[in-house]
């Protein structure tokens, strides 16, 4: 799950090729559909993201009461308007307060909070304080290509894996210990009990990852190693897991090391039998093949694919965000109808 931020940016204005009374307002490379002459190429804006809570005043300031999404009718969503994906909102009170300047994050001072979707009985359990003195962690967080278009470079050598739809499983063996948790308890520090009816206990029992995770051990002589994937049948994309079946597909490895490198990944996926995410293309980053990918079905169900993950074949990091791995969404998945979105 990517950073929440509410900041003031600067705003470049685009025709919207379907209406004339339209306009795009472009934050980054995300695009939010403005009226006609609302905002002038360098505004500055609030630029409110998509999950955001906005309150009451707001609303009604921006003319949206009864527009939004939920049951509150004040959660932000993309949208198509006459075509165009919408994704987020531009708010801009009158008057100005002056100390807003570009990239400061206002969240606060408006009352804007991130939704935070109920979670499920199946993902919830005891839970306790992770080994002390390990590598335990949680997940990173991935950030939308969207909100940091200069990070990949032209013709880099990237993986894209198809991006699914399920429920991230942290699970590791730390120095003969088994560990479990979901990415939102682990980033507390915290793991889930042993349990047979929590989910993502299911998954790591059901996929022998402890046995995998000491037999690679043992031939590497490493005692702590953690694994990251995905849960599959727990959400509105089900993947053909229906009826409390549940399926895994890995997708990290993480060792003392750090996270390895996308090749030993697959390489360990494959001497230890543990599926892992499609890989959907290997070779040089362009925008327009990530947008080609982005969009279309699933490569291993009937229906929509939520998008692809971008991660470099080598592991590295950016000032911005630290390591780089990111994510590309499809319009047609933000804006389905009764998805569900959990961690």
């Amino acid at each position: 799950m990517s950073t929440f931020a509410v900041k003031i940016r600067r705003v470049t204005v685009m025709p919207h090729p379907n209406a004339d009374r339209l306009e795009l307002g472009t934050v980054d490379d995300y695009h939010v559909v403005i009226a006609k002459g609302e905002y002038q190429t360098g505004d500055l804006a609030v630029y409110i993201p998509e999950q955001a809570i906005v309150p009451p005043q707001i609303i009604a300031e921006l003319g949206l009461e009864g527009k939004l999404h939920g049951a509150d009718h004040n959660r932000v969503r993309a949208m198509k308007l006459r075509g165009e994906l919408s994704q987020g909102l531009l708010y801009r009170p009158a008057p100005w307060p002056e100390h807003w300047v570009e990239g400061t994050d206002v969240a606060e001072e408006l009352g804007i909070v991130k939704w935070e979707p109920p979670i499920p009985i199946s993902m919830q359990g005891d839970v306790e304080r992770a080994p002390f003195g390990t590598i335990f962690r949680t997940y990173t967080d991935i950030e939308n290509v969207k909100a940091f278009p200069n990070v990949l470079q032209e013709g880099e050598e990237v993986i894209f894996t198809e991006k699914l739809h399920g429920s991230c499983l942290v699970a590791g063996l730390l120095d003969g210990q088994r560990v479990v948790s979901s990415k939102g308890i682990a980033g507390h520090g915290l793991v889930l009990r042993e349990s047979a009816t929590n989910v993502y206990w299911r998954a790591a029992l059901q996929e022998g990852v402890f046995d995998k995770l000491a037999a690679f051990l043992s031939d590497t002589g490493q005692t702590q190693a953690m694994l990251f994937g995905e849960v599959l049948g727990v959400q509105d994309l089900t993947y053909g897991f229906v009826g409390g079946q549940i399926g895994f597909r890995a997708f990290d490895l993480y060792t003392a090391q750090g996270f390895a490198d996308y090749d030993d990944f697959v390489a360990f996926c494959e001497r230890y039998g543990l599926p892992r995410v499609p890989e959907i293309y290997r070779g040089p980053f362009s925008k327009t093949v990530m947008q080609h990918h982005t969009d279309g079905g699933s490569t291993i169900a009937a229906h929509l694919r939520e998008g692809v993950i971008i991660r470099p074949v080598r592991e590295r990091d950016e000032l911005d965000i630290g390591r780089v791995i990111l994510k590309s969404v499809s319009g047609d998945y933000l804006t389905r109808k009764g998805g569900t979105e959990l961690q």
